[in-house]
């Protein structure tokens, strides 16, 4: 590939083996990597030439190791490319090792162009319009192994990490303490960040996060599947749409959440639904006070809370707001998959998440 972006080994493998499978794929077309310094775009990581029957055309590309649904479901605010003067705006073709059937489904709805090394793919452009789906992983393509870090006690050591400035670098035993979790778990934890790129060690031996924008993404992606699942939960009714907000949850060792912290954040969403993190299961007095009955379907929801309450100490300039983490409301609205809430979520990211790296 001519001069442009520097690839890895392994994303330019990925990159030239995505182009051998839409020709294996479509059979009649072909595509090769191309130069991708006409393309102005941050996110622009290479680019690939097609051509569909005599038609040749140029799709700049963002490369993932790895997608998942919520970086599916943010898709329109990340993956989009504005190319230099002269040239036809195109979006940003997604090209990753494998693109499971169901993202793939949710990626033609976005409109969000896509290409793996099975050979599916999707382009609709002036050129061509194409839609191959459901080729199976390559056998070359193997599941990596659950790693420390992706595990629930790991998301809990990145979670205290990126919450407490200046945990990464702090001795084995203090950030255990700090996260509520084994030595030994702690150990293995930092070893597989920094083996994935999400920590790293200067010359000094300081531990820092390098690329604090990944490290959240990375989160935020695993929480949902990984931690919030596993987290004990009950619902219930209110008899009060705004009873949270004047509500003292500081009495009771708990905090909002989701939806409704998001509102008092932003001032710019208004919340449908009430998440509770609460260091103590809810008691009679709690919900007496609060006004709520018992409700599978209520639109209130209380759950275990994940670290320890000594954890949640300077996490907002205003103190007196009893609110989670930035870093947790964030993950909140992106697993929900509402198009408003993730509108919020990439505000919250801005205002708030963006300027509090460790």
């Amino acid at each position: 590939m001519p001069s442009g972006k520097v690839l890895s080994i392994t994303d330019y493998q990925i990159l030239a083996n995505a182009c051998n499978a839409f020709a294996n794929s479509t059979r009649v077309f072909s595509a090769a990597p191309t130069a991708a310094q006409d393309f102005s775009s941050t996110m622009v990581d290479a680019a690939i030439e097609f051509d569909v029957a005599g038609k040749k055309f140029t799709m700049p590309v963002h490369l993932e190791e790895r997608v998942t649904l919520p970086g599916v479901l943010l898709a329109p605010q990340r993956l989009y490319s504005t190319e230099l003067e002269g040239r036809d705006q195109r979006r940003l073709m997604l090209v990753a090792p494998f693109i499971e059937p169901d993202l793939a489904s949710h990626l033609v709805e976005l409109e969000q162009p896509f290409l793996d090394t099975a050979g599916n793919v999707y382009l609709s452009e002036p050129e061509a319009t194409i839609l191959i789906a459901g080729r199976p992983k390559p056998q070359t393509i193997k599941s990596k192994p659950t790693t420390r870090a992706t595990t629930r006690k790991g998301l809990q050591v990145m979670f205290a990490l990126a919450t407490q400035p200046g945990l990464a670098n702090q001795p084995y035993r203090t950030i255990a303490d700090v996260s509520g979790v084994a030595l030994s778990t702690v150990n293995q934890v930092v070893d597989d960040l920094i083996y994935r790129g999400l920590l790293a060690t200067r010359r000094n031996g300081d531990r820092t996060i390098p690329d604090w924008s990944k490290y959240v993404q990375e989160w935020a992606s695993l929480y949902p599947s990984r931690l919030r699942a596993k987290l004990s939960s009950r619902r219930f009714a209110s008899t009060s749409r705004d009873w949270w907000k004047t509500f003292d949850f500081t009495q009771f060792d708990a905090r909002l959440g989701g939806e409704a912290a998001a509102e008092i954040l932003t001032h710019d969403l208004l919340s449908a639904h009430v998440t509770i993190y609460s260091q103590i299961a809810p008691e009679h007095e709690f919900m007496f006070k609060a006004r709520l009955r018992p409700d599978p379907s209520g639109d209130v929801e209380i759950v275990q809370a994940f670290w320890p309450e000594r954890l949640s100490q300077g996490w907002l300039p205003d103190a007196s707001l009893p609110l989670v983490h930035p870093l947790l409301i964030y993950a909140d609205l992106v697993a929900s998959g509402d198009s408003r809430n993730l509108d919020t979520a990439q505000v919250i990211n801005e205002q708030y998440l963006s300027k509090i790296a460790p």
